[in-house]
């Protein structure tokens, strides 16, 4: 870490004690980035962007209040300790929040790779523009690629306050993002997926260009049906972004201000006992690991449901104060100049029984639902209710038979979390397309979907 910050960390802190802040914390964050696009066999967009903020809050007459620069000199810390004053007078309800004095130990996770700082534009350059040769040259029907792009990032963290705390971390990756369009006769589709990779090395073009190039081509030839209730069996993809639309609704916050059909319900069976529902910072062997959240307090493994039970809420330090238990370590901020809240770290369903191919064979016949749409405009957070669009295939005597589009599936993700049946074993936290929130894939029975 820079010695600048901490130097201006330790400065800010001292400061803000003379001023009559009875504790205080700073965080800091910085991100860079260098990426390019390839289009037509050549580069067209080169950008590199850097910045850094840095965040402070202290107790004050009794609240928290919190203040942010971007400037990062000594000439910032007045304008910081006058805003976070400002911020504490203005507030009416006094809330029991306060710094954190560390823990004894924390998880151990380093997701910074020195090999991956060699990348710079001729790499990302090779790679975005093989990527593209290799997207076009699948199959004859891709006429464009419309998107590629390749970059590298880089980013560091540290959290220092009054009590002795020093939370800091850094990670790097590269990462490639192909978006193409295929056309036979006037049908046309696009598709397209992004990696995170560790290492440079990992990125084989052609592999990874192969599997963009099959989605697009599955999709060819798609058709509406007819509406139906039918089952369904939602991929991981999706079953993820939908998980990910409503997993604010296990934050103790959220049940707290009567913003989740949760709230009250810790102990009662509220899924199909099919379904656990873990939350874990560390996993181990995944890049994806968080060894602690914003206020510092070290990664846990929470079961959220376990076996259809409903067994722990997500808390920040606030919210386990008011509920009489300990931080699940879920106090993360949404940005560097944003309050402390409430989010999942790794959020995933345990994995099921089943191969994917085992969940079309048991089902037998129904839909499978490969892409889901509208998660914005289409979900209730509060309710669960959701209408969304969505593609897939029709499953014919349990075999993966013509594509679909154009139409809609409806529900409740609570009634969802209660009818699923099985599920297969297709979680990964370890493969390049992995996200913070996932799922294996769900059959589930018994869904409206609305076509012609």
């Amino acid at each position: 870490m820079n010695n600048k910050i901490r130097k201006l960390i330790d400065t800010l802190l001292a400061q803000a004690e003379k001023e009559g802040f009875v504790e205080a914390e700073a965080y800091y964050e910085s991100e860079s980035s260098t990426s390019v696009q390839a289009f037509q066999g050549e580069i067209i967009q080169f950008e590199s962007s850097d910045t850094e903020a840095l965040s402070f809050r202290g107790l004050y007459n009794g609240q928290m209040g919190y203040s942010f620069s971007s400037d990062l000199t000594e000439e910032a810390i007045p304008f910081l300790l006058t805003q976070a004053k400002e911020n504490c007078e203005i507030l009416e309800v006094k809330e029991k929040v306060t710094v954190f004095e560390g823990e004894k130990e924390y998880p151990e996770f380093d997701g910074f790779n020195e090999e991956l700082t060699k990348i710079g534009y001729d790499e990302l350059a090779k790679a975005a523009l093989d990527a593209e040769k290799e997207t076009l040259a699948y199959d004859s029907r891709i006429e464009s690629v419309d998107e590629c792009f390749a970059e590298y990032s880089f980013g560091e963290l540290l959290i220092c306050n009054s009590k002795g705390m020093i939370c800091e971390s850094r990670e790097n990756d590269f990462e490639i993002a192909i978006g193409c369009r295929a056309k036979e006769n006037d049908d046309v589709q696009t598709a397209a997926k992004s990696w995170s990779f560790n290492s440079y090395e990992e990125f084989d073009a052609k592999k990874y260009a192969a599997i963009v190039g099959e989605k697009v081509i599955s999709k060819l030839g798609a058709k509406t049906i007819p509406s139906i209730k039918t089952p369904i069996v939602l991929d991981r993809a999706a079953a993820r972004r939908l998980l990910s639309s409503f997993a604010g609704s296990f934050s103790a916050d959220a049940m707290h201000k009567g913003l989740s059909r949760l709230a009250g319900r810790i102990g009662e069976t509220i899924a199909n006992k099919a379904i656990t529902l873990i939350d874990e910072g560390m996993i181990e062997g995944s890049p994806l690991c968080i060894p602690f959240d914003s206020e510092g307090v070290a990664a846990k493994r929470t079961v959220l449901i376990d076996q259809g039970v409903f067994r722990s809420a997500l808390h920040n330090r606030k919210t386990a104060l008011v509920d009489g238990v300990e931080s699940t370590g879920n106090g993360f901020r949404s940005s560097v100049q944003g309050a402390i809240g409430i989010s999942s770290s790794n959020l995933h369903f345990a994995k099921g029984p089943y191969s994917l191919e085992g969940l079309f064979a048991k089902m037998g016949n129904g839909v499978y639902i490969t892409g889901i749409d509208g998660l914005h405009a289409g979900i209730n957070g509060v309710s669960g209710d959701f209408s969304l669009m969505a593609e897939g295939f029709k499953i014919r005597d349990g075999k993966k038979a013509e594509p679909i589009n154009q139409i809609t599936i409806a529900d409740n993700f609570f009634d969802i979390l209660m009818k699923v049946e099985d599920l297969a074993d297709d979680v990964d936290y370890f493969a390049p397309d992995s996200y913070h929130c996932q799922s294996p894939s769900l059959l589930i029975p018994d869904v409206s979907v609305s076509g012609e």
